[in-house]
């Protein structure tokens, strides 16, 4: 399995340029990534972050000198990832109610990390610092995502198309149905390419006739 975490990995970061530089399918892309990174951490970290193999989460063998408080951390910390990765996507996704997930779930996530630092500072073990690895890596990103405003990412997304910038600044102060006509607008201005955009401009003009 942690090499299918690797693997989502680097799609996750490879739908995050596509998005960066506007490449349709980076969002979708990142959806699908991280969702399915998000159901191993959720689903299966019981098994995940004791170095269980898949095939093998039915075998009793399996868990042959794993303490149940081993298992039961394990469940814990794949939940406070598997958050966190939900309010890393509503963030990047800009949808509503990014920054509260992601509070939520730093919240528990930071004692589960202080746990894990004590943990390691008594015993070396590969299945504390794995845990602490990931969620150093993780809850960053989910805490510099938190203190980034949401234009700041809009920012730099559409770094050279200021007239979406600007529409969606307006539309932040004014969210009526004229400014959220003219965010899509300048949406399909920034992310068609000129000749669809001329198509969609006609379509949207003759439908307002």
């Amino acid at each position: 399995m942690k090499l299918t975490e690797k693997i989502l990995a680097a799609l996750i970061f490879i739908s995050i340029l596509l998005k960066l530089f506007l490449i349709p399918g980076g969002g979708v892309l990142l959806v699908l990534s991280m969702q399915l990174l998000t159901i191993i951490y959720f689903a299966l970290g019981f098994a995940f972050f004791n170095g269980i193999r898949l095939r093998n989460i039915f075998k009793k063998a399996s868990y042959e000198g794993i303490s149940t408080m081993r298992v039961v951390g394990a469940v814990v910390t794949g939940i406070c990832l598997s958050n966190l990765l939900v309010g890393i996507l509503f963030k990047l996704q800009l949808w509503p109610g990014a920054n509260a997930t992601l509070i939520v779930a730093l919240i528990p996530t930071i004692i589960v990390l202080i746990i894990i630092l004590i943990k390691l500072f008594k015993n070396k073990d590969s299945y504390y610092s794995g845990i602490q690895l990931r969620i150093a890596i993780i809850g960053t990103i989910a805490l510099l995502l938190f203190l980034l405003p949401s234009i700041s990412i809009i920012k730099i997304q559409f770094r050279d198309h200021p007239r979406y910038i600007k529409a969606f600044e307006e539309y932040n102060r004014y969210p009526t149905d004229e400014s959220s006509r003219l965010l899509d607008i300048e949406y399909m201005r920034a992310t068609l390419p000129p000749e669809d955009f001329k198509q969609y401009e006609e379509y949207m003009k003759n439908q307002g006739e």
